[in-house]
């Protein structure tokens, strides 16, 4: 790596580090906060988690447009670091207060929000680095490692932070986003003369290219994975951490475990995020797809059938393998087999899309079955459905000499 592109790695990388320390203080501790100091059910939480997956289901395919045809604009990082810092007044002032009076109204208004701070905007920010990075002659999946860092490193002490105050987590995220509003105003995110002439070779992306991609069945075939596989696995996920919390004497202590478990797996997704492209590069894009999707299946099943605390932490640790695998595989299946100039729109809709969508779906039932018949019983159900997703994805993902051959 030479000298310019090592610093700007070093750029990229402490932004998103900075970036993804806000996030975990927003997000790492959600489900846990709204179960706790909003005393909210298995089910109201579920509707949420619907109900801000549509405002980002809204939001996400004009963000990808948008980032597509500003090419080097940098508008959509501006936009989200000044979310960030609003992020504890709206939280503690209004979406709280809102909650616990007037649910339907709080869930509204709450929605667009965190879609502006997280849920939406998030993959519109990523996107747009994986393009620097790749015009830059850098890496994406070391780049993105440096985000998983910053996770890490607010995540070990989210689940402290919460016992203390349960809103401070938020206090934390709002404070922090001055770190990447400095580099924003004073570094400055590097686009080079080579990223800059790359983006304008690139022609305009146009509505209809958008929508023809949409007619071509394999790029459909993608979003079934996404639906059946990779959603469901999110949905999981979501209130996995009340789960957790769960099994332990106390919720204080469960809470603190957990976000030590938190800052331990991402740490060590970190370090697969270094690896990742090299596994991928090895094993191939639809094989890096197939086998991310066989992690989440592991922990979805594993959940429903282990009792023991340290079998649940270990089957926590295996996220650190699936999610690097899983990004990189995604980029580079998307690069691979369809229209380069598309990539932030293809990701957002054919993934982030998709995902949110199955979350407005099952969010609220998953959140209802929590109740009624326990996470164990809920989570077997989950994995019998991913299950029969992921066989039917080995038989209609794309392998990748099918890419290469178009590009020959």
């Amino acid at each position: 790596m030479t000298k310019p592109h090592s610093r700007d790695y070093w750029i990229l990388s402490g932004f998103l580090f900075s970036l993804f320390i806000c996030y975990a203080f927003v997000y790492a501790m959600y489900a846990i906060w709204l179960s706790q100091a909003a005393a909210l059910s298995g089910r109201q939480i579920g509707i949420l988690f619907s109900v801000n997956a549509a405002a980002a289901i809204s939001i996400q395919p004009l963000l990808g447009f948008i980032q597509d045809r500003i090419k080097a604009g940098q508008h959509l990082l501006w936009l989200n670091v000044a979310t960030l810092m609003a992020t504890a007044p709206f939280m503690v002032f209004v979406y709280k207060p809102l909650l616990m009076s007037n649910f339907a109204v709080g869930a509204a208004v709450g929605a667009v929000f965190i879609a502006m701070v997280f849920l939406a905007i998030a993959g519109a920010v990523e996107t747009y680095i994986e393009r620097i990075s790749r015009f830059n002659e850098l890496e994406f999946g070391q780049v993105r490692t440096w985000g998983s860092l910053g996770w890490a490193a607010a995540s070990f002490f989210t689940g402290i932070l919460i016992n203390i105050n349960p809103d401070l987590n938020f206090w934390f995220a709002s404070g922090f986003a001055l770190v990447p509003l400095c580099i924003l105003l004073f570094v400055r995110i590097p686009v080079s003369e080579k990223a800059v002439a790359a983006f304008e070779r690139t022609d305009k992306v146009r509505f209809s290219d958008v929508l023809q991609v949409l007619r071509i069945r394999d790029f459909r075939y993608l979003a079934v994975f996404t639906f059946g596989v990779s959603g469901i696995y999110v949905i999981y996920d979501q209130q996995f951490p009340v789960f957790f919390a769960s099994m332990y004497s106390s919720v204080e202590l469960g809470n603190e475990m957990y976000g030590y478990l938190n800052s331990a797996q991402i740490f060590l997704e970190a370090g697969f995020f270094f690896v990742a492209p090299f596994i991928v590069s090895r094993i191939g894009t639809k094989n890096g797809l197939l086998l991310a999707g066989a992690i989440m299946l592991t922990r979805i099943l594993g959940s429903a059938l282990v009792e023991s605390t340290v079998l649940i932490s270990v089957i926590k640790l295996l996220h650190a393998i699936e999610l690097p695998v899983l990004m990189v595989s995604v980029f580079k299946y998307l690069n691979l087999h369809f229209d380069a100039r598309l990539s932030s729109t293809l990701y957002l809709i054919g993934f982030a899309f998709v995902t949110q969508s199955t979350t407005i779906l099952f969010a609220p039932l998953a959140g209802h079955f929590y109740d009624e018949i326990g996470f164990a019983n809920t989570y077997l159900g989950m994995a019998v459905f991913a299950g029969l997703f992921l066989l039917l994805s080995a038989k209609t993902l794309l392998p990748d000499d099918r890419g290469l051959a178009k590009r020959e």
